[in-house]
């Protein structure tokens, strides 16, 4: 049986928060819009290219199906719930519960009661997710590399040349604030090129996309190990998933839930489509699904939130993950 994560109480006995060991050099860098050359005219960036992988081409490249993370030692260490400020709380204008008159319907994948949390944390590992622009619309990531962030494909625009548009990423944003900086990408690695809105079993199964960073940004925030799912975890409610949702604060804040199961898997051990019940709105989409486990001071990602419906949620994975990770990460340092 592959080891087991650790659920909350689990992760709260075995690692406790600590303040950081260090104070750390400010090197926030921003991206800079094009400017017009021209009063009125709109200028965009350039769009990316990009490498399309055959999995059977990474199948035995790589030793194992996990990567380590990196805490930094100038972050504070928070492995317990994340937190938010008290100044910061808003009431929320979408309720699930919310009664109906008779006839009228909401369509949502929130599952009553609603247990995701807004917050503001700051520290390790909740400032590695964070905020994912594509032009038109936004989704959610995760740094797995000193320079590597992973979400899902179907957020990119996909071009006919085998480019893609531009993407910001900005770890922790809340608010538009940005207390990390953020950064466009130079390259991407894809499985499949996933195109919404109404994708298949076979798309959510490789509806994940590592993007290399123009900045170092996980020098300054960290990041999230990878590891492949393992069916011997259905039923075992050891996972967590961030996002930012539309729902809440018309995402512009990260919302946490924990205590997830993933009830079935879809697909073969190198690529899943994970069932779970977690409270899911768009935005959320391309956000990590992960879990602890012991001796290690970083959660591991195991799966990326990918599709949705009134009745179950899915979220792509499987070795995979790592696999394209790994690839990324050799070729970009």
């Amino acid at each position: 049986m592959a080891t087991k994560p650790l659920n909350f109480g689990e992760v709260q006995r075995s690692l406790q928060p600590r303040a950081p060991l260090r104070e750390a050099a400010p090197t926030v860098s921003f991206e800079s819009p094009p400017k017009p050359v021209k009063l009125g005219t709109r200028v965009f960036p350039e769009p990316v290219n990009g490498t399309m992988v055959k999995r059977t081409d990474l199948q035995g490249r790589f030793k194992d199906s996990t990567l380590e993370g990196f805490l930094p030692d100038h972050l504070s260490f928070n492995p317990h719930l994340p937190v938010l400020d008290d100044h910061l709380r808003r009431h929320i204008f979408f309720d699930p519960l919310l009664s109906l008159p008779e006839g009228k319907y909401m369509t949502t994948t929130v599952f009553p009661p609603d247990q995701r949390r807004v917050f503001s944390d700051t520290s390790f590992p909740w400032c590695t997710v964070g905020r994912v622009d594509t032009g038109g619309g936004w989704g959610s990531g995760c740094l797995v590399g000193p320079r590597h962030l992973l979400c899902a494909s179907h957020m990119m625009t996909w071009n006919s040349d085998n480019t893609v548009n531009q993407v910001t990423f900005t770890p922790s944003y809340f608010d538009g604030n940005a207390p990390f900086g953020n950064s466009g990408i130079v390259h991407w690695y894809a499985y499949r090129k996933v195109v919404g809105p109404t994708i298949g079993i076979d798309d959510i199964e490789e509806d994940y996309v590592v993007l290399v960073l123009g900045q170092r940004l996980g020098d300054l925030c960290g990041w999230m190990g990878t590891r492949g799912y393992s069916t011997d975890w259905n039923g075992l409610a050891d996972w967590s998933h961030i996002g930012y949702p539309g729902d809440i604060s018309g995402g512009t804040r990260p919302t946490f839930q924990g205590g997830i199961a993933i009830d079935r898997t879809d697909g073969g051990a190198t690529d899943e489509a994970e069932e779970h019940r977690a409270d899911i709105f768009p935005g959320q989409s391309g956000g990590p699904f992960f879990g602890w486990w012991s001796g290690e001071a970083w959660p591991r990602v195991t799966g990326v939130q990918s599709a949705q419906n009134p009745q179950t949620n899915f979220a792509g994975g499987g070795n995979d993950i790592p696999n394209l990770v790994n690839l990324a990460r050799s070729e970009f340092a």
